[in-house]
């Protein structure tokens, strides 16, 4: 076609394989000049490096009838292939140019195998039936593209994408493959769409939705035809004519709901959705049908009084938290009627019961209603009903999230403080307090004061001691002293590591108890001390009874050892509760007023628990002989004459016998009172009622070591049977 003149110059521009192959096809065409033709392809070959280069090139000496080298040039570049869109492109050359169709559809395969992307396997879908002219192939690989679709929208996808790479004729056939039954109405509209969207063709559509008229049998079916039709063709008479052919199939709450919502949605007949919207809230019960409806309405309708009907019997069916959080937030979303909210919620705390609940409502009631009150008040009840740990910590993270009031995230930290388990958890505590309560460190100080009370490795002491420097980097006394426990604590960790050994071996309370005396002797450290005297104690409880002889090492330890004074109460009050014979109270006072390091406490505790003891006897109407123990107890426990003397009036008040007041005669003696003494022995006498109970008397007053003129008058008479005392 071109003479060699006339290719030159654009030989010269020529710097790649293609450019001179390119050039060379034209030097081949009639008037051919194939010793030009070979001299371009010549250069286009020194110019090779990939597979195309050699195609290229390949393809020229074909077409200057070279078939050898041309083969020669194609198995240079199918050596060369590395991906398979390579191989594909050398393959359909070698078939479509060379003819060699045999080793064309070796590589065309190789290349299909490896690849899975839609637009390549199309590609190669072509070169198959164009090179090898195999339409059973070129079907195989049509149906792995679309294996992976399996919903319209699939289909609609993968069309676009063959649409946009230049073959909407391919990509109509593809989609068209997404046809559904024409029973299935939302489908066959969702099918309908995609026509509109991808090849905008309403003639298409049309007959599309016009097929699946014939198969509507249900409201919803005519429906979503009819919006089909109104929203893809703008043909509202159709639509019409579609909800009106819905109407005769309507049987239920559920139709009447679908075909208000298409009248209301599609027409614009309020008047007709209205009445159907009515029939429907007249049907429904359940709580999704009722949500639906008023949902429905609110979308649809301008009058919402129906949804409002439908959320107030929907309240009516409601009995959980969550149910009425719910049904409230539907109702601010839908209504925007925040009385009607605000009532819910009021119904939903009503029903909240634990703390998670009702930090939920809170969060809801925040939300919803913008009520900063009310929702302190709810997290002010969450704090109430708070059981664990995890229960404090979800209101302070609420708080967190929130400007809290001051108040408030002070009695929830409190609170969180007063439920932690471990160290972890109270550090934890007071990192929330620098930032809940900023400028305000009762909390933090609290929550450092009981880490450092139950710190328990060289670990925690150690992170109790970064925290005060974090938290409190002001407060020189506790970093110093902190720093000081942990210095201590590095220098004796093996001693630590043997008591934590030998803990390992313990079994029994006692033991547990020797080793927390040691561990205190030793290194001073009351807080391990601590955990072991609480071991003992779990120990003790998991035997199910109360052993006051079990019990009263433990009382000894706690007051003496780590000094835990709302520890020690406890345990008193559940030994004074079990202590219930005089033995029993007694051993108790004695422990508590002579074993404690603390006297003072010891003394206080004592009197008090014997002036229970008192109201006690007194309440059970008891004996003189009650009142006298308890007064000789008071009197050796606690050396106090007025409380001993003020019980032993007691007693002396329910004497009945002789034996009664010379027991209390004996005691007043002892204590150094003679003028009490001689009264209650004058008494004593007094109550005899004969001879022998006066020489009993008399045999009393003389081992009490008193002499009197009854002790004097009554001798010992000998007789055959001895001496009578």
């Amino acid at each position: 076609m071109a003479t060699r003149e006339e290719l030159s110059a654009q030989a010269s521009a020529c710097n790649d394989a293609e450019s001179y192959a390119a050039l060379a096809k034209q030097a081949a065409a009639e008037p051919a000049d194939l010793d030009y033709a070979k001299e371009l392809l010549a250069k286009g070959e020194s110019n090779c490096s990939f597979p195309a280069h050699y195609v290229a090139v390949a393809e020229g000496y074909v077409a200057v009838g070279d078939n050898d080298k041309a083969a020669a040039l194609y198995d240079e570049a199918a050596d060369g292939c590395f991906d398979a869109k390579e191989k594909a492109e050398t393959g359909y050359s070698i078939a479509k140019f060379l003819g060699n169709r045999d080793k064309g559809r070796a590589l065309l395969e190789e290349a299909i195998s490896e690849t899975t992307n839609t637009t390549e396997l199309l590609s190669y879908a072509g070169y198959v039936q164009d090179a090898l002219q195999d339409n059973a192939l070129a079907n195989k690989l049509f149906s792995k593209v679309t294996a992976n679709c399996k919903s319209i929208a699939d289909y609609q996808k993968l069309a676009s994408d063959i649409k946009n790479s230049g073959n909407p004729t391919t990509a109509l056939m593809v989609f068209k493959k997404a046809a559904p039954s024409s029973s299935e109405t939302a489908d066959v509209v969702s099918f309908a769409k995609g026509l509109k969207d991808l090849f905008g063709d309403d003639k298409e559509v049309a007959a599309t939705l016009a097929d699946a008229e014939s198969n509507c049998m249900f409201p919803a079916q005519f429906v979503t035809l009819a919006g089909g039709f109104m929203n893809l063709l703008g043909d509202k008479d159709k639509a019409e004519d579609l909800l009106e052919q819905g109407k005769n199939f309507a049987m239920s709450g559920e139709e009447n709901l679908d075909l208000a919502t298409g009248y209301a949605s599609l027409l614009n007949d309020q008047a007709t959705a209205k009445d159907m919207y009515g029939v429907a809230l007249n049907e429904f019960s359940g709580k999704e049908d009722l949500l639906k409806l008023a949902s429905a309405v609110a979308a649809n309708m301008d009058d919402k009084t129906i949804a409002g009907k439908a959320y107030d019997k929907l309240a009516s069916k409601l009995s959980t938290p969550t149910d009425l959080a719910m049904l409230a937030k539907a109702v601010n979303d839908n209504l925007g009627d925040k009385d009607r909210v605000a009532s819910i919620y009021a119904a939903a705390e009503s029903k909240a019961t634990n703390a998670a609940a009702l930090v939920s409502l809170a969060g809801e009631v925040n939300a919803n209603l913008q009520d900063p009150a009310k929702t302190n008040a709810l997290y002010a009840k969450a704090v109430d009903a708070c059981k664990v740990y995890t229960d404090a910590t979800s209101i302070l993270e609420a708080l967190a999230k929130n400007p809290a009031d001051a108040a408030l995230a002070a009695t929830s930290l409190q609170k969180a403080l007063e439920l932690t388990e471990t160290n972890a958890q109270v550090l934890d505590v007071a990192q929330r307090a620098q930032k809940l309560t900023p400028g305000d460190n009762t909390v933090v100080i609290q929550a450092l004061d009981k880490a450092e009370a139950n710190v328990s490795s060289l670990d925690e002491m150690r992170k109790l001691a970064n925290a005060s420097k974090q938290l409190l980097a002001d407060d020189a006394e506790r970093n110093d002293r902190i720093s000081g426990k942990l210095a201590k604590r590095e220098a004796s960790q093996a001693r630590y590591t043997e008591f934590q050994n030998q803990e390992k071996t313990l079994t029994r309370p006692n033991q547990f108890i020797a080793l927390a005396g040691a561990v205190v002797e030793e290194l001073e450290d009351t807080s391990y001390a601590s955990q072991l005297l609480t071991t003992a104690e779990e120990k003790m409880q998991e035997a199910g009874t109360f052993s006051f002889a079990a019990y009263q090492p433990l009382i000894v330890s706690v007051g003496n050892l780590v000094k835990d004074k709302a520890w020690l109460a406890r345990l008193l009050d559940l030994a004074a509760n079990n202590s219930n014979t005089f033995a029993q109270v007694r051993n108790l006072g004695e422990t508590v007023s002579k074993q404690l390091s603390d006297t003072e406490f010891g003394k206080t505790w004592t009197q008090q628990f014997y002036a229970a003891q008192l109201e006690k006897l007194d309440a059970s109407n008891a004996s003189t002989f009650e009142y006298n123990k308890l007064a000789k107890a008071v009197k050796e426990h606690l050396d106090d004459d007025a409380q001993a003397q003020t019980i032993l009036d007691k007693g002396e008040a329910k004497a009945q016998n002789h034996f009664h007041f010379a027991y209390m005669a004996e005691l007043a003696q002892k204590w150094g009172n003679s003028s009490k003494a001689e009264s209650l022995y004058a008494k004593a006498t007094a109550a005899c009622q004969d001879a022998s109970q006066q020489r009993e008397l008399a045999d009393l007053m003389r081992k009490a070591g008193v002499v009197s003129t009854l002790a004097q008058a009554a001798t010992p008479s000998q007789g055959g049977k001895g001496t009578y005392w």
